[in-house]
């Protein structure tokens, strides 16, 4: 079969994914590599700075894969009480062991009982996943964990945003509007003297036109023929080029925090052709077992490595790669190398051990349709 019918009802079985899969490996391996040049300061060689900046798009793709991902194992499937308590339930047993895990983690290795007990709430709204809402909290206690906010945020409207959005059409005017409440959200807050840039560049609306692009390529994506994969996953690849340069250029094409901001947002158009190109049969090159395993383990790898990257730092793992022979060009492979060599494994006994039996739980406590049992964790 070489396209997919306009309209056509949601199927009773929707096969894994894996290059969609791959693109979240992508994703936390582009965060993974971001931190470790900015907080350990590691110099990078000039044909690589792109890293020092661009990289950071990895949780904005985070963010349109994982719009892509719950419509495709949702769409059509929340059209009850019954079933929209099942996917909340499926949610927060999908996110929550693995986050409240990592967050005990942080406490108990900066304070303990004496920090909770002098930051009631602020471990109230890290456990309620609604730190986001507040300036002095929006980054979350647990590193890195900016991004859980928002991503729950979005959990708790998915049924809403789907009975609204239900094709192509609708989903590309939810991502105008909600593109353009963003805008006016970043000029809203930055006239606000002492307001902190990252509950902008953190919050929830700035950050919802991305979910917007991951549903509008899971919309088109149902009525695309399997043959223009190839030509989206190109397109997509050159969108992300033209973007780069773009942010090269030396007098910004869209000036101001306005256009700064565009500029952000539109980032999530080549990573929705990423999706495209990725969910039908991607390039063995791109999808292989490597990036699917990955991909099964980002959550743990992005969660845990920002504690490993302190670790390393605190011992010494660093300067032992500062010291060695041929400059930039062979410590700074060094160190994301041996970064990864240990956060891997970590990341691999979390799901093992903790973000599985979650999701097993989650089932448990919420039996479903065959059908839903076959959407996508």
């Amino acid at each position: 079969m070489t396209t997919k019918s306009n309209g056509a009802a949601a199927p009773a079985r929707r096969p894994h994914l894996g290059g969609i899969e791959s693109l979240r490996a992508y994703a936390a391996s582009a965060i993974v590599i971001f931190h470790v040049i900015h907080l350990t300061g590691a110099a990078v060689p000039h044909s690589l700075e792109f890293m020092k900046w661009f990289f950071a798009y990895g949780v904005p793709l985070f963010f349109v894969v994982s719009a892509f991902s719950l419509a495709y194992g949702y769409e059509g499937r929340l059209s009850s009480r019954g079933e929209i308590g099942q996917f909340y339930l499926r949610r927060v047993f999908r996110i929550a062991p693995l986050y409240y895990a990592i967050l005990l983690f942080t406490i108990f290795t900066h304070g303990g009982f004496a920090w909770m007990g002098a930051n009631l709430r602020v471990l109230a709204l890290n456990l309620g996943f609604v730190f986001g809402l507040f300036p002095s909290t929006v980054d979350g206690v647990a590193p890195a964990s900016w991004s859980i906010g928002v991503e729950m945020l979005f959990y708790a409207i998915l049924p809403l945003v789907l009975m609204v959005v239900r094709g192509p059409f609708s989903a590309a005017v939810a991502t105008v509007i909600a593109s353009g409440v963003a805008v006016i959200y970043g000029l809203r807050l930055d006239a606000i003297a002492g307001m902190p840039g990252s509950f902008i560049q953190h919050g929830f609306l700035f950050n919802l036109p991305y979910f917007g692009f991951g549903l509008l390529a899971y919309f088109i994506h149902r009525r695309m023929p399997v043959t223009r994969a190839a030509a989206a996953l190109i397109v997509g690849v050159i969108g992300m080029l033209a973007f780069y340069l773009i942010g090269q250029w030396p007098t910004p094409l869209m000036p101001g925090r306005a256009g700064n901001t565009v500029y952000q947002l539109l980032w999530g158009a080549p990573f929705a052709l990423l999706c495209l190109g990725m969910a039908f049969a991607p390039p063995v090159l791109l999808s292989n077992p490597i990036t699917q395993f990955l991909g099964k383990i980002s959550f743990s790898l992005y969660l845990a490595h920002p504690h490993v990257i302190a670790w390393m730092a605190h011992f010494g793992g660093y300067r032992w790669i500062e010291a060695l022979p041929g400059g930039s060009g062979v410590r700074f492979p060094a160190a994301v190398l041996l970064t990864f060599a240990i956060t891997v494994p970590i990341a691999w006994g979390l799901y093992k051990l903790v973000e599985e039996p979650g999701m097993a739980l989650g089932r448990a406590l919420s039996p479903s349709k065959p059908a839903l049992q076959q959407a996508p964790a």
